[in-house]
């Protein structure tokens, strides 16, 4: 595990390696993580509430992690995604602006505005279009040519997460709603009467996460500030979202504390790019990143790093590896300010890490 300000490492098998220089130290807490989409490089960029733009490299032999580049977002920063071309970066920032970064020239660009803080940027290859969603309830898609915006849609609730898998995107609102949108129909869907979906964690639950999955069969994964994790299919036909398939909901970070139950937050989750909605890892406020088996409905192995929430995690295009991010998760407010050291780290996934076994003896989940 290569961590930027780590210096013990967790188990033999594992690295962990002092930062080179200071700089390269996040100083805020990271609010996206975001691998180069191609993985021929292991690249991924971070954004974090102190308005920075960082890229790191990893070196192909898992020795070390080293950080490319830093840029000057001058506001706090919500949300970091590439280019197909793996030269660009683009993010979205508190102050509703929308802008590009070239990772070899090091110029920035403004491409647009939202009235309201940009929480989510998605890069619409097919499209050849940027696309950006907002706390000021509207969706937006931008061609890098003009200023403006070709197309918009304005939503009845705040946009908290979303994620596009193509041609689905996925969106968790605020008033505990989801909106599924097939990207190819996106004017039919939305340019009449919009069909939200009530939250699978119901009205109580707010969402904090959400991601698509694909493989033999579809669907979506939708987190909450209570620790619970809901997964479905999407239905087989011409309308997916008109039906969907219950698979499983649990609560992925709960602590039993003086007898009671205790709920943290699930901050980020996703799934393994080649394994559909089998493999999940869920990362939680109560500092604990865990991965699970879905069909066996049982966790694989839990990472704890003693109450130091995981703010943030992705797992690279080839399934080799996951970045994620420590730091505080503002679960405590104000007071809990600046309270524990961001961290920005890799590890390598092991095959024993991704699917559940019953061998022998040995325990499971596996503990690190």
């Amino acid at each position: 595990m290569l961590g930027l300000g780590q210096t013990k490492a967790q188990n033999a098998s594992d690295i962990d390696i002092n930062v080179r220089d200071e700089l390269d130290l996040p100083t805020d807490t990271i609010s996206s993580i975001s691998w180069a989409p191609s993985g021929n490089n292991p690249t991924f960029a971070t954004s974090d509430w102190a308005s920075c733009i960082r890229i790191y490299n990893l070196d192909p032999n898992f020795s070390s992690l080293t950080q490319q580049a830093c840029f000057d977002a001058q506001s706090p920063c919500l949300c970091v995604k590439w280019h197909e071309d793996e030269k660009t970066v683009f993010a979205g920032c508190t102050d509703g602006s929308v802008k590009s970064y070239d990772i070899p020239s090091g110029n920035r660009s403004e491409i647009g505005r939202h009235e309201g803080p940009v929480k989510s940027v998605h890069w619409i290859s097919a499209a050849n279009a940027l696309l950006t969603l907002s706390f000021d309830k509207t969706l937006k898609f931008w061609d890098l040519r003009q200023a403006w915006p070709v197309a918009g849609y304005r939503l009845d609730h705040k946009v908290y997460c979303s994620d596009v898998l193509f041609p689905y995107l996925a969106i968790g609102l605020s008033e505990a709603k989801c909106l599924f949108v097939d990207l190819p129909n996106i004017q039919g869907a939305l340019g009449g009467r919009i069909k939200y979906l009530d939250s699978p964690l119901g009205d109580k639950t707010q969402i904090t996460s959400i991601k698509v999955y694909n493989g033999e069969r579809a669907g979506y994964g939708i987190g909450g500030n209570d620790g619970r994790c809901h997964i479905s299919h999407f239905s087989q036909g011409q309308q997916p979202f008109e039906k969907l398939d219950y698979v499983i909901t649990f609560k992925a970070h709960k602590k039993d504390e003086n007898q009671k139950l205790k709920l943290y937050p699930l901050n980020c989750f996703g799934f393994h790019p080649h394994r559909g909605h089998q493999f999940l890892y869920t990362c939680g406020g109560d500092g604990k990143m865990s991965f699970w088996d879905v069909k066996k409905k049982d966790r694989i192995a839990e990472f704890d790093f003693k109450d130091i929430a995981v703010t943030q995690a992705e797992i690279d295009p080839t399934g080799k590896y996951i970045a994620y991010s420590l730091g505080y998760d503002w679960a405590r407010g104000i007071q809990g300010y600046m309270s524990q050291q961001p961290k920005v780290c890799v590890h390598t996934l092991k095959d024993k890490e991704l699917e559940f076994k019953y061998e022998g003896n040995q325990n499971y989940p596996i503990k690190y």
